[in-house]
């Protein structure tokens, strides 16, 4: 239907498709569009049906568009005219629009925000692929004129108000400044997209190799609001609290900070002033790779907004520009994201419940491509200090959910958030959430730029959560700087499990998922082999559209898994645990008309035990082209099950089984899902890189395999780490 009415040759464009309603923009086909509703009604086809009886019949009524429709019920027919909101505004855009469309859309988006302010300088824009988003101040008079004054407006929506995810009361008991052990030279670089950062700290000046500011009219990145501060000690230093207690600290990673969040006490500084901060986000990662240099980068954004979405697939013009900073143009960059806070938790009853209320992680964490963090807590104990000063107990238990926590809605979105990290716990009493315990909460630095000679304070919620997310991801990266980064990313989620606490907590496995990713990931053991568990990394490249003469001819790429058989025969009965991760980018769209939000999808599958590997072959070429075979039928018992796995960009699945199940080598099939790419013809050409890690660990059996799969595998190899 969005073709009938919106077709290629016509001025017209589809611009929003939502339950059966559409919204499309008219320029100079109104005629064709009278001309097919008269045809209707008195010409009929060879069959004797209605000439676009498929187009016409379908229609219920036609109407005006309204700022409701536009806005997909985010901005009420209703609102009063009185009224100002900070909206950004979706309109015609990308490559295919040339400068002069483009120039006169800026114009009449220019003229449109003149109604409300005439103070705005300058209209900030984010160009997507193929929209442009700007922000306006405008009022409820305007808002509800724009779909007149504004036809090339394709969406209309409430722009973010960002805010840093902790806020969070100093205790800590600073001592004699310890020793910076400096990270190598060639290390990898974490750049902390916040509040800028205090330069002068005595452990992050030796390792902060640049700061600055995209905020407008700020030109230093000094950190007034300790934000970023906090960030940076949790991203820099993975044991902060011993290094501190012992006089050594040893640095994980160079650090660049970037000032990209408005303060008060800035000169003309509004934090509630609408930004785009699509664009300042992409603004902020250019700057921090040009000030890294050579250095491959890891950023974390330990910021976000709530995010309004409402029948738009969830996605926001953030986190969109996430998808795309990510995506890099096929070559992948890493971007670390919190998923954001649960309203405060007063009472022990609430818990969590709380949690599991909002439909949505804060925006940008809902992004495909980005690794978002939500947080669980294994701090379950009060100290001393904390006893005395009357603490109520711990709300969480060790391995659960923190109280802190957000969680997202699971439904046709991939899993997020992805995984989780200590992000604190509290002891609610007294209507208060007391969540600054020394034994409830995660020691970091304190910005002296106050004046304050405390170096040290404490920190909760998922913002350290995700800044330890990527200290993980710099250790992992500096002990494999030739793997590309949605390796690295695999690395991290293949470690991940869930504590037992939480399978407890939430049996129901969807809440378990959207509370906890896929779990809490180990670093030591993302980073190294042993030799009873030996890890297999396949970095490939896949062409998920591939046509000849417009037809489809999709492929499959199948990797040989070199189990050996005969020693995995000899413990036949043993169980062992299988894992397997893929990571890979996909290109999205901001055209909500497009069939798929992303260019092309990957997913896995792994030969099961009684399969051959042409029968197993056989089975993927039913499902790729989609003949009625349940994805994953015939392979392990995973413990995800596969349609729920497949749907995002990381996709970590694991199972145990007798070690006689797995003997042999078995095939691995990394296998494409049609998206946007497929009706564009400049996405029939393009590749999809991934990355594959396989692993088997014996547990307790003492049997090299390492060795053995390690002489056979033609891709590339872990280290083995040896045990003491």
């Amino acid at each position: 239907m969005s073709r009938q009415l919106a077709p290629a040759n016509s001025g017209s464009e589809l611009l929003v498709s939502d339950e059966g309603r559409v919204v499309f923009r008219v320029s100079d086909d109104l005629a064709g569009l009278r001309a097919k509703a008269v045809a209707y009604t008195e010409e009929d086809t060879p069959k004797g049906n209605p000439r676009f009886g498929d187009l016409v019949a379908r229609i219920d009524q036609i109407a005006m568009a309204t700022i409701a429709d536009l806005s997909l019920g985010e901005i009420p027919d209703d609102t009063a005219d009185e009224d100002r909101l900070w909206v950004e505004i979706w309109t015609r855009g990308g490559a295919r629009l040339s400068p002069a469309e483009h120039q006169g859309i800026d114009a009449a988006v220019a003229a449109f925000a003149a109604l409300t302010t005439d103070s705005f300088d300058v209209i900030p824009v984010f160009h997507g692929p193929e929209r442009d988003v700007r922000v306006v101040l405008a009022s409820g008079a305007s808002l509800k004129a724009l779909p007149v004054l504004l036809p090339d407006a394709a969406e209309v929506h409430l722009a973010p108000a960002v805010f840093p995810i902790v806020l969070a009361e100093s205790r800590d008991d600073a001592g004699e400044l310890a020793r910076v052990d400096l990270p190598p030279e060639n290390a990898i670089v974490v750049a902390v997209h916040d509040s800028g950062v205090d330069s002068s700290h005595p452990y992050v000046n030796p390792i902060l190799l640049g700061a600055a500011s995209v905020v407008p009219g700020v030109l230093g990145a000094t950190d007034t609001d300790g934000h970023g501060t906090q960030m940076a000690g949790v991203a820099a230093y993975s044991a902060l609290a011993d290094g501190v207690a012992g006089g050594y600290l040893h640095a994980d990673a160079w650090l660049i900070a970037m000032r990209l969040l408005e303060s008060s006490a800035d000169a003309g500084g509004d934090p509630e002033r609408g930004v785009m901060w699509a664009e300042r986000t992409a603004e902020s990662v250019e700057v921090a790779e040009s000030l890294a240099g050579d250095r491959p980068v890891v950023h974390n954004l330990s910021i976000g907004a709530d995010n309004p979405a409402i029948g738009r697939t969830d996605r926001t013009a953030w986190s969109v520009s996430a998808d795309v900073l990510a995506w890099n143009g096929g070559q992948g960059r890493v971007l670390v994201v919190a998923g954001g806070n649960a309203d405060t938790i007063t009472d022990p009853a609430d818990y969590p419940y709380i949690n599991l209320g909002p439909s949505y992680l804060q925006q940008p964490g809902q992004a495909w491509n980005v690794l978002t963090v939500g947080g669980y807590s294994a701090l379950g104990a009060l100290t001393v200090e904390d006893t005395s000063m009357g603490y109520p107990a711990p709300l969480a238990r060790p391995g659960q959910l923190s109280p802190h926590s957000r969680t997202a809605a699971v439904a046709n979105s991939p899993i997020k958030p992805d995984i989780v990290m200590e992000a604190g716990n509290t002891g609610p009493g007294g209507g208060l959430e007391n969540p600054e315990a020394q034994g409830l909460s995660i020691l970091t630095l304190r910005s002296t730029a106050g004046g304050s000679a405390s170096l040290l304070r404490r920190t909760y919620k998922t913002s350290p959560a995700a800044a330890a997310a990527s200290n993980a991801l710099a250790q992992i990266a500096a002990a494999h700087p030739d793997l590309a980064p949605a390796t690295w990313r695999a690395l991290l989620v293949h470690t991940a499990r869930w504590p037992e606490a939480a399978v407890a907590q939430f049996p129901d496995r969807r809440d378990l998922l959207r509370s906890f990713g896929y779990g809490v990931p180990r670093t030591e053991l993302a980073m190294a082999s042993d030799s009873n568990r030996p890890v297999m990394i396949y970095e490939g490249s896949l062409r998920p559209s591939r046509r000849i003469r417009s037809k489809p001819d999709r492929q499959a790429d199948f990797i040989e898994i070199p189990f050996p058989e005969d020693e995995l025969h000899a413990i036949g009965d043993s169980i062992v645990e299988l894992t397997v991760t893929l990571s890979y980018f996909a290109e999205p769209t901001d055209n909500l008309t497009r069939r798929a939000y992303v260019g092309g999808r990957l997913r896995w599958d792994l030969q099961g035990p009684s399969e051959t590997g042409d029968g197993f072959r056989a089975r993927i070429n039913r499902v790729v082209h989609e003949q009625g075979v349940t994805p994953g039928a015939g392979s392990y018992p995973w413990v995800i099950p596969a349609d729920d796995r497949s749907r995002g960009t990381l996709q970590h699945d694991h199972t145990t089984v007798p070690a006689a199940n797995i003997a042999g080598t078995r095939l691995l099939a990394v296998y494409p899902v049609l998206g946007w790419w497929e009706d564009a013809r400049e996405g029939w050409e393009k590749d999809l890189p991934y990355s594959v890690v396989v692993s088997v660990d014996l547990g307790e059996v003492e049997l090299d395999i390492h060795t053995l799969v390690a002489a056979a595998l033609l891709p590339i190899s872990v280290p083995v780490r040896h045990s003491p």
